[in-house]
């Protein structure tokens, strides 16, 4: 940051290139938070008002519940940073990416290398090397990775929900760290069948329901709320569906859950997936009437979207 600052007076006191790139990247920030993940807070918050009553949601609501925080917590923390990143960009500072569309990750592995990346480099330069990384012997290598994996859980805050959280997350880097051992040791690491598309695909689908679900614990305020939610999600225990369960508002009555609900979650699964990263879309960026109007509607959706719902904070303003 300093050097860039020392720069800073040296350059002309506008510059234009950054301006137009910040406003850019803000509008997709804005429109992240305001149109899509605060969409999802509602059916959130609703699912887990219920379960943190000790009541308990059928197998749809559950599984609406934990998919919206999934997706209200990616768009929340994404947008918040594309501001971020934008503002600073309108004073010609460029701050660092946090976000390298993490949901397409194939493994925890990578999941933690594009995800919240700035916090993961400072874990790993003043935590994971110092404690000695992989250098030494494979035991001691499980343990600096759960190690790590679970402070990270308790510096989001001390409650259960994260020290379970961080701990199931140093859990997974092990698992996949095992994993990699076993493929080594039998020459299967490029083999034909882990680079098919079968594969990826099944890895990733593992991947993104095992923090689909350790999210849940991240979420809830208490423990129990965690686990009846879990339950419902599985099937665990039995909520008699409504009357005409086949209309979609009368399967998620509970969470206020209307038709959009479905097109929100399927929205929210394309954009994750198939849709080109905001920084990638940065670093392209071109002036041209195109991105003009382009920002200009993501800004006047997220204006318009702002103007008819409620307040809704940043999740990581809480951290």
């Amino acid at each position: 940051m300093m050097p860039q600052f020392k720069l800073l007076f040296k350059m002309p006191s506008v510059q234009w290139d950054k301006i137009a790139k910040g406003v850019f990247i803000f509008s997709i920030g804005l429109f992240k938070k305001v149109f899509i993940a605060d969409s999802f807070a509602k059916w959130a918050n609703n699912g887990f008002r219920i379960v943190e009553k000790g009541e308990f949601l059928n197998f749809f609501e559950s599984w609406v519940t934990s998919l919206s925080y999934t997706f209200q917590l990616y768009f929340d923390f994404s947008g918040y940073c594309d501001m971020a990143i934008g503002l600073g960009l309108l004073f010609g500072i460029l701050l660092p990416i946090n976000f390298s569309s993490p949901y397409k990750a194939h493994n925890i592995t990578d999941f933690w290398r594009k995800w919240h990346i700035t916090l993961g480099r400072f874990l790993k330069d003043y935590l994971y090397i110092p404690l000695g990384g992989n250098r030494g012997s494979k035991l001691l290598t499980f343990r600096n990775l759960f190690f790590v994996a679970f402070l990270s859980g308790v510096w989001h805050g001390a409650g259960f929900g994260f020290i379970i959280w961080g701990a199931l997350q140093g859990i997974a880097m092990c698992l996949h760290r095992a994993y990699g051992y076993v493929l080594e040791s039998l020459n299967l690491a490029q083999s034909a069948f882990l680079q098919s598309r079968f594969y990826k695909v099944f890895c990733w689908f593992m991947t993104f329901n095992f923090l689909n679900i350790t999210w849940v614990f991240f979420r809830a305020e208490n423990l129990q709320g965690a686990l009846n939610l879990l339950q419902g999600m599985f099937g665990i225990v039995w909520v008699e569906l409504p009357h005409k369960a086949r209309h979609i508002p009368r399967l998620l009555e509970n969470l206020d859950g209307r038709n959009e609900t479905l097109f929100f979650l399927v929205f929210a699964f394309m954009i994750c997936l198939c849709a080109k990263n905001s920084i990638d879309g940065l670093q392209d960026f071109r002036a041209s009437w195109k991105n003009v109007v382009f920002a200009g509607f993501l800004l006047f959706v997220s204006v318009a979207t702002l103007s008819i719902t409620p307040y809704v904070e940043f999740i990581y303003f809480n951290f």
